[in-house]
Order: structure tokens, then sequence, then C-alpha cells
């Protein structure tokens, strides 16, 4: 079973995709923050990770930038969502090394297809 990480700092959206997520036939593991999502990458090494822009402590770009520069994290697929598909944020996310922008607002049988692309 594969695992995907997902960075968020809402309770309600890591509840709707640990949902999404274990019905589609993965192990979920959550962190509130990018700081506690680095930590998470480094010690699970999971094989996609779903990261939010916005959040307290570290926000997502930061740490996407931190996890590219582990050798043992720097190969990891990141699908960044969020509400803020557009501005500086999503900008630095991609230049850090994300493997794709997803809106918040796109339907969960979506998002399991994106994740499945990103899988393989």
């Amino acid at each position: 079973m594969k695992t995907i990480l997902c960075v968020d700092d809402e309770p309600t959206q890591l509840m709707l995709l640990r949902l999404a997520l274990t019905r589609a036939g993965y192990r979920v593991l959550e962190a509130s923050n990018g700081q506690k999502g680095i930590e998470m990458a480094l010690e699970h090494k999971p094989a996609l990770i779903i990261m939010d822009l916005m959040m307290p402590v570290m926000d997502g770009a930061t740490a996407i930038w931190h996890i590219r520069q582990n050798p043992s994290t720097k190969n990891i697929p990141i699908l960044i969502l969020s509400a803020y598909t557009r501005g500086d944020q999503a900008k630095r996310a991609m230049e850090a090394g994300a493997a794709e922008l997803v809106s918040k607002s796109l339907i969960l049988t979506e998002l399991i297809d994106k994740v499945k692309n990103h899988i393989k």
C-alpha cells in the first residue's frame, strides 16, 4: 500500500483527503504545517505529498524547497492543493519543485486521478 503525506492546516481538508485517499487504497499521513510536513517526509518517505500553500509555522513553498534539498526526499512528487493557484506563493511553490498545482475547488475524484498519474 503506497503512502501519501497530506500537509494542510485545515482539519476539515485533511479529513476529506484522508477519506478519499484511503477509499482509493492509499495509506494517509497528515501534517498541520510545512515544518511538520518536512519532518514526516524525512521519516516516512511517502510515495507522494499533497501540500497546501498558506499555513502557519512554515508555508508550503518553503517546505517544498527544504524537501527538495534532501537527497532522501528530493524525488518525491509533490502536488500543491491550494485555493491560491495564482500569485507569488503559487509561483514560488512551482519554482521550488512542485510537480503540479491543483485548485482546492477540484472534485476529489479528479484529485485521485492526478495522484494515480504521479504514483506509478
